[in-house]
């Protein structure tokens, strides 16, 4: 796939559907409103609807009206652009509005993406879809401005772990580059994204990181929090955004994990390996998926459970792939 492929599939469109998976975060908002400047540039009609809101660190984007998290009130369009999805159904209820004529583009870097699309451009090399959307603007001929410029910067900055993950490369640091030359600022961007947490993350950062646990024999550390955390601390699962991050950075540990609660008797289970261990592999397991560093799956069952079942397949994981080695 190429970007003069997809570029000739959203010509042949004129009403268009954007869309990204539940849980936004800063590669899959930020590509949305890049995709949007960018359809309309093309002097198409285009609109974002997604399942789940905006997350609070990312009010200070621009463009945020063309979001809506309403279906019912969503017009008519003829093709729906898909971003950062491995499979449609992540996307929620929001697939119910995708009726059967309609024409699905699908433009996604996770390697386990299943090309639900009519037309997929899928590259596992780029470090997130903000690098894909790139490539697409310059071949468009489309010219970026400086909110779009930071649309697709917040993209990449957030899905490379603020350019810490194995996901960075040469041509991520360039795009970056090339990004910061439209006059964003990257000291402020970084102070609004993980320098501006409530006290409420605060005070659940410090009851989950009294709850960390490591296993030195399986390298693994994991951490967790409950419904009643939540509660007694006034935080939102919002609020444990980035927690596994501080899992990960134990010296030693291989595998974090993170476990939340979503509600009662399902759980979602956060993994990040530091590159020997597969962890997509872990996560496909349960109907899950992600990438080889980082991905996710939600299980059913009660807290305490879903950890101790976790924590045995990871350890066998781990012991099995010693031992191949």
């Amino acid at each position: 796939m190429s970007a003069e492929r997809m570029l000739e599939a959203i010509k042949r469109g004129r009403r268009f559907l954007i869309s990204s998976h539940m849980n936004l975060e800063g590669d899959s908002l930020g590509s949305e409103l890049a995709a949007a400047y960018l359809l309309k540039k093309l002097r198409k009609s285009c609109f974002i609807c997604n399942a789940t809101p905006i997350p609070r660190i990312y009010n200070f984007l621009p463009s945020l009206d063309l979001v809506k998290t309403s279906p019912e009130k969503i017009r008519d369009f003829d093709t729906a652009l898909i971003l950062d999805c491995s499979d449609i159904e992540r996307i929620g209820r929001v697939k119910d509005l995708i009726a059967k004529d309609k024409v699905i583009l699908n433009i996604d870097h996770h390697p386990d993406n299943n090309n639900f699309g009519a037309v997929n451009w899928v590259n596992p090399k780029a470090s997130a879809v903000g690098e894909i959307l790139y490539e697409l603007f310059q071949k468009s001929g489309v010219k970026l401005n400086k909110d779009t410029a930071l649309c697709l910067y917040i993209a990449i900055l957030t899905d490379t772990g603020g350019f810490r993950y194995e996901n960075t490369t040469t041509k991520t640091h360039m795009i970056a580059g090339r990004l910061l030359e439209y006059g964003i600022k990257p000291n402020a961007i970084f102070s609004r994204i993980y320098e501006a947490y409530q006290l409420a993350r605060m005070k659940l950062l410090s009851r989950a990181l009294a709850g960390l646990k490591l296993n030195n024999k399986s390298k693994i550390a994991w951490m967790s929090v409950s419904e009643n955390m939540l509660r007694e601390t006034g935080a939102t699962t919002e609020d444990s955004d980035g927690f596994i991050e501080l899992v990960r950075s134990i010296e030693g540990v291989e595998v974090a994990i993170f476990f939340q609660e979503i509600e009662k008797n399902k759980v979602k289970v956060g993994f990040r390996s530091k590159g020997k261990i597969d962890v997509s592999e872990i996560a496909h397991s349960w109907g899950g998926g992600g990438h080889f560093a980082a991905s996710g799956c939600t299980l059913k069952g009660k807290l305490g459970e879903v950890e101790k079942k976790v924590l045995k397949k990871v350890s066998e994981d781990i012991s099995y792939g010693a031992k191949r080695t």
